[in-house]
């Protein structure tokens, strides 16, 4: 007799199941981390809390007609007096109230005293007689058409009273301009930024110089900085003079991680912000308020706009993360305005 084979279990049915399993686990976290992404949110966003009140909010209206910094600015020029009279001349159908001749074409008389213009169709202005021939009866002339001699050279009573269209007066050469706009609060003199604090989200950043890009378009620091430095805009006035310095940092980059103002949504107002100058003042401002604007709806007047006071705009992305783009698809600003200052 031959021995008895020992059958061997067939493993290969269980391994399948195994193996889909595992396939379809890999494939969920795959979509959950794509979905993630693509859906991602910004760091802190403003809260309703930190709000406040900013330039150029529809309560205050400050900046709200303001001239971007590098265009003209939003303070009125001086205008032309108005060429139209401060009281409408009488239309041809008015009846005057005194003895006079029309000028031009227009014929007939008035009666009674003061001035006014001949029923019918005038094309100059009525003028009046001096006050010696005003009980005088009208003679043939001031009945009929007036002579060349009255149109051309009227009395000097017929150019006091008649209501003559008042010629536009030439703007004095050398005048002055209107003066400049009351100031509100502190000013310092102008003097490039070195460096920024901002003990609230302990921020401590040296400062970069930006400029404009060829496009024209604000220049940002570079995302290549590990250390994610903050830069001012030197197109804008030097924090503490009068008008909105604008400071911009990112908030975070792919290769480094959160930025130098990662936490910038958390500011609130009555927080402060210090800017240590080039001439070894330190630039104080109090945080009045923070808001997030969608990128395609960015406020530029309320952010770059003039002002009649020492401002300070702080700016970062935020929002929702764009995967296509690259970019978050909101700006963060914090509105500030100048206290105090000391030297360093």
């Amino acid at each position: 007799m031959q021995p008895s084979v020992r059958e061997r279990p067939d493993r290969r049915g269980g391994r399948l199941p195994m193996l889909v399993a595992v396939i379809l686990l890999v494939l969920g976290l795959v979509l959950v981390t794509v979905a993630s992404c693509s859906s991602r949110s910004g760091p802190p966003q403003p809260s309703a809390a930190a709000a406040g009140t900013v330039d150029g909010d529809p309560t205050t209206g400050t900046a709200a007609g303001a001239a971007p910094s590098g265009s003209p600015s939003s303070t009125p020029a001086a205008t032309e007096p108005s060429t139209a009279p401060t009281t409408a001349p009488p239309s041809a159908t008015s009846t005057g109230t005194g003895t006079g001749t029309g000028t031009g074409t227009a014929t007939g008389t008035a009666t009674g005293t003061g001035t006014g213009t001949a029923t019918g169709t005038a094309t100059g202005t009525a003028t009046a007689p001096s006050r010696a021939s005003a009980g005088a009866t009208p003679s043939r002339t001031a009945a009929g058409t007036p002579s060349r001699t009255a149109a051309r050279t009227p009395s000097r009573s017929s150019a006091a009273t008649s209501p003559a269209r008042p010629s536009t007066p030439a703007r004095p050469t050398g005048t002055p301009g209107p003066p400049a706009p009351p100031t509100v609060g502190p000013i310092l003199p102008a003097s490039v930024p070195v460096s920024l604090s901002i003990p609230a989200i302990g921020v401590r950043s040296s400062l970069l110089d930006l400029g404009r890009n060829p496009d024209g378009t604000v220049e940002v620091p570079s995302l290549d900085d590990p250390d994610s430095k903050a830069g001012w805009f030197h197109d804008s006035p030097t924090p503490g003079a009068l008008g909105p310095a604008i400071v911009l940092g990112h908030i975070d980059s792919k290769r480094y991680g959160p930025g130098v103002f990662y936490d910038l949504g958390k500011l609130q107002p009555g927080d402060q912000v210090q800017i240590t100058r080039k001439d070894g003042t330190v630039a104080v401002f109090k945080i009045d308020g923070v808001r997030s604007y969608p990128k395609n709806a960015f406020p530029t007047l309320q952010v770059y706009g003039n002002l009649d006071h020492a401002g300070l705009r702080l700016i970062t992305c935020g929002g929702v993360f764009d995967p296509d783009k690259g970019s978050y698809e909101s700006n963060i600003v914090a509105f500030a305005s100048l206290v105090s200052s000391h030297r360093a």
